[in-house]
């Protein structure tokens, strides 16, 4: 007989599936479906058929499917789409579910008749899926509402062994999803018009905001020799010298002056008037990315953002798990972001300099302060030779210290340093925020039918849906990290 407690995790996940089916519905009676597959995409589906066509799938070598405006002798042109493998490694468990039916579907056409029919029904989901991803998009509502929420789908953890819910894609994400990825060819190939000239970027006015705290000193130990301890372990001469060759590795123009949102800012000034434009200049984006920032790269941490002012405007909370949250809201740590998203803006607690020194100062940094520096995931493994993902407790001040040292010596501010040493830290060529929030602006603008000024506009006044880039699944195994992170204080 069932205890009380199994009944009530019954019913639980019961009303859980029960609301979840009520909003997919929901969602794909307001979705329009007038548009009917071009030729060539219907072609390109009946390849999917085709005996051998599933191993190819799984092996990542069929042809995503083309745009609309491809012809019928296209139907094949376009890019291979991923394989088995890698949609199960970027959290795709649907896709590589369903490539793994066809597969079988492959397998049992050698069964002779019996097995060929049972093997065409079980390829018959992945090309209905492929077909649902270039269902259209009712831009207009996606230019008021994010897209309506899939069903969770249950997985298994393949390390633990763990049953969690991951999330679902419902037709109207699955064709924002293949909207946003055409759309995402075209902006790295350099084929949009940016809203802010990046070579003209500046600094926002950091006089024009109470700046107060102090991470070089609120978040050492009390006791002078616990500190030099401290000193001792992480001040290292291998330290500042893979800081000073990160630095010369990543010193060009798009690594420099990363945090130069001075347009940004006079953006939110003329929408709002001064005095509101500062305040939400500094609550919507540079607080806004402070909170979202925990192990995300700034394309997942601009939507998160955004995603939360969002949420934010229209007083709903931003939800407690990935799959509750809209395509293309996600990243490693979504959870843990959002919910310190609620925490700093919604519940006003606000950051400090001593319970959150990576946020707080890469706030400080957008706010145009640059003698702090923003010591996060990357500068902590590269200060200390991968053994640290995050300043451990009562260090940050001694790790931040040593690069206001090396930026002292090369006479530069701290945070120009650490800019440009991320960017070689990384192996990167470097991207300024503000051509982040350029693609943003673009990508958005391309999704809704709106122009780029009134998709600008709606992001300063924190009441449109953004459609950057970035968003991955999150799995239970990076969800236990984010969890142990949090305890630790490393997000």
């Amino acid at each position: 007989m069932a205890s009380m407690r199994e009944l009530s995790e019954f019913f639980l996940q019961q009303t859980l599936a029960n609301k979840q089916a009520r909003d997919y519905e929901m969602g794909a009676a307001r979705f329009e479906r007038d548009a009917l597959p071009t030729p060539a995409q219907t072609a390109n589906f009946g390849g999917a058929m085709a005996p051998g066509a599933a191993f190819a799938d799984m092996m990542g070598r069929y042809p995503v499917t083309p745009d609309r405006d491809a012809v019928i002798t296209e139907a094949f042109s376009e890019e291979y789409g991923p394989s088995f493998a890698q949609n199960l490694d970027e959290g795709n468990f649907m896709d590589a579910f369903l490539q793994g039916l066809g597969g079988m579907g492959d397998a049992l056409y050698a069964a002779g008749p019996v097995g060929a029919a049972v093997g065409t029904a079980l390829k018959v989901p992945r090309a209905a899926s492929k077909a649902s991803k270039v269902a259209p998009l009712n831009r207009q509502r996606l230019a008021e509402e994010y897209p309506a929420v899939g069903i969770p789908v249950q997985n298994v953890d393949k390390k633990s062994g763990k049953e969690f819910l991951s999330k679902g894609l419902s037709a109207e994400e699955l064709a924002l999803q293949a909207e946003r990825q055409a759309i995402n060819k075209e902006i790295k190939k350099g084929n949009y018009d940016p809203y802010f000239n990046i070579d003209e970027r500046y600094y926002a006015d950091p006089s024009k905001y109470e700046i107060s705290g102090n991470t070089l000193t609120d978040t050492l130990p009390k006791r002078a020799e616990t500190i030099a301890a401290k000193i001792e372990k992480f001040d290292t001469p291998e330290g500042r010298a893979a800081l000073n060759a990160a630095f010369d590795a990543g010193n060009n123009p798009k690594a420099q002056n990363w945090y130069a949102m001075g347009q940004l800012e006079d953006e939110f000034i003329r929408v709002l008037g001064e005095e509101e434009g500062r305040k939400q200049f500094k609550l919507r984006f540079a607080d806004a990315m402070a909170a979202t920032t925990g192990g995300a790269d700034p394309g997942s941490n601009l939507l998160m953002a955004a995603y939360g002012n969002f949420q934010r405007s229209k007083s709903l909370p931003p939800g407690s798990a990935s799959y509750e949250m809209p395509h293309p809201i996600g990243g490693r740590y979504v959870t843990g972001n959002m919910a310190m998203y609620d925490k700093i803006l919604n519940k006003e607690v606000g950051l400090t300099a001593k319970d959150q020194p990576k946020r707080f100062n890469f706030s400080a940094n957008f706010l145009g302060d640059m003698n702090r520096a923003t010591i996060d995931e990357q500068m902590t493994q590269g200060l200390t030779g991968g053994k640290f993902n995050a300043p451990p407790s009562l260090s940050y001040g001694v790790i931040e210290s040593i690069v206001h040292d090396e930026a002292k010596k090369r006479g530069i501010k701290a945070a120009n340093l650490q800019d440009v040493s991320w960017a070689g830290f990384k192996g990167s060529e470097g991207k300024p925020m503000i051509e982040w929030v350029n693609e943003m602006i673009s990508r958005t603008s391309q999704v809704t039918g709106k122009t780029q000024k009134e998709v600008l506009e709606g992001f300063v006044k924190g009441n449109m849906p953004m459609y950057g880039a970035g968003g991955a699944a999150l799995t239970l195994g990076a969800l236990q990290s984010e969890r142990k992170k949090e305890s630790m204080g490393e997000t």
